[in-house]
């Protein structure tokens, strides 16, 4: 999910709050890998160790990384999983993927397109309640396609009033629809097609969209389409209803490079929608791009479909989008993929087609200042470069 923190004050009075002092085992954290790990037989796995400890060393927190290309895959971790308690991070460890869960949604929608149940030409306003026609600005006029490819112009969710929200009330509770509600009355960014822009709200509909086609709940639409086909162990959703996983790091933010405070009071309300819900270790994560690209999840027609670019410019190398797929021009040549961002996590997943190269980088900090940041590109730049050699 990609926002900007408002309102200072408020963010600082929660954040020192949220501080905890509880020792949790380690044994409590997820750990398990779903297939073998052959990390050690990797020509470079020196390298890409040493990379991610430099980045330790440099003031990153803790990150775990999976990198596929000819020679083989490696899984690496660095730093802390939690840092009260004070465990060390390992490769199978869970991490929130937030806007990269929107290709699993992606991925998930598609299926159901193969099966016949939709179309990318639907009208949303078929598979969804009057009310939601009604107090959602253009979802009388959208398709699918059009909330896949973020060209609906429905407002994004992420306001003022439900910052507030979340600032007044600790866990909110919140349910698809109560997330939906912060743009009821909105006016629309865009007439529907005029452009690109990118909206959490597009991939909430979407979930609520597979809800209603199918007769499922969204943990039983990931789990039916893709957790479970690939046996993704580390795979998990619907933290809404059980609470966070129990094996999921701990998540951090830094406010003015003063140190880092638990995110959990700010995340977790956030994590109950299509657009960015979904907890997973590196592994599992580059097991499902790989499957994805193969075409095992959806037909070749719709991973076309999910990759029939057009052109615009966001930045950092983002400069074309797909159907749910994104495609980013850098310095090592085309990748797709996605990256995700909330309080607390940061991910990377990028495939480069020409190279069949796969990269997975999950990290358990939001960056508080640009020095932070660049500690991240740093330390893609030096796995770059043994991989790209």
């Amino acid at each position: 999910m990609r926002y900007i923190l408002f309102i200072i004050v408020f963010a600082t009075l929660i954040f020192s709050s949220c501080t905890k002092d509880e020792i949790i085992p380690s044994s409590t954290y997820f750990t398990n890998l779903s297939f073998p790990d052959s990390s050690q037989l990797h020509p470079n796995h020196l390298n890409f160790q040493q990379a991610l400890d430099d980045f330790k060393n440099s003031g990153g927190l803790g990150g775990s990384i999976m990198i596929r290309d000819a020679h083989g895959t490696w899984l690496g971790a660095t730093g802390q999983a939690d840092i009260i308690s004070d465990v060390d991070m390992e490769v199978g460890h869970q991490f929130l993927i937030a806007s990269i869960s929107k290709v699993f949604t992606a991925t998930a929608i598609f299926s159901y397109i193969d099966e016949g149940k939709l179309s990318v030409d639907d009208q949303i306003s078929q598979y969804l309640s009057a009310e939601i026609v009604d107090k959602v600005a253009n979802a009388d006029q959208a398709t699918i396609g059009d909330l896949l490819s973020h060209r609906s112009g429905i407002a994004d969710w992420y306001t003022i009033a439900l910052e507030m929200a979340r600032y007044n009330e600790e866990f909110n509770n919140f349910s698809q629809e109560d997330i939906l509600s912060y743009v009821y009355g909105k006016s629309a960014f865009f007439e529907v097609g005029e452009a690109y822009g990118y909206s959490n709200t597009n991939y909430v509909l979407l979930g609520i969209i597979l809800e209603n086609i199918s007769n499922l709940s969204l943990k039983q639409v990931y789990h039916q389409k893709i957790f479970d086909p690939l046996n993704l162990e580390s795979a998990y959703f619907d933290i809404k209803e059980n609470g966070a996983p129990k094996g999921l790091v701990k998540g951090y933010i830094s406010l003015y490079g003063n140190g880092y405070t638990e995110a959990d009071a700010l995340y977790k309300d956030e994590l109950s929608t299509g657009d960015g819900g979904i907890a997973i270790n590196a592994q599992d994560l580059g097991v499902f791009m790989d499957a994805l690209m193969d075409g095992q999840l959806v037909s070749q027609s719709s991973l076309q479909q999910m990759q029939a670019w057009f052109d615009f410019d966001e930045g950092e190398g983002h400069i074309k989008n797909g159907f749910g797929l994104e495609y980013f021009n850098f310095e090592n040549g085309v990748a797709i993929g996605h990256t995700g961002s909330v309080d607390g996590f940061s991910s990377i997943l990028y495939y480069y087609p020409e190279q069949d190269v796969l990269i997975v980088g999950l990290f358990n900090y939001s960056p508080g200042s640009v020095e932070e940041y660049e500690k991240l590109l740093q330390l893609e730049k030096d796995i770059n470069q043994y991989i790209f050699e």
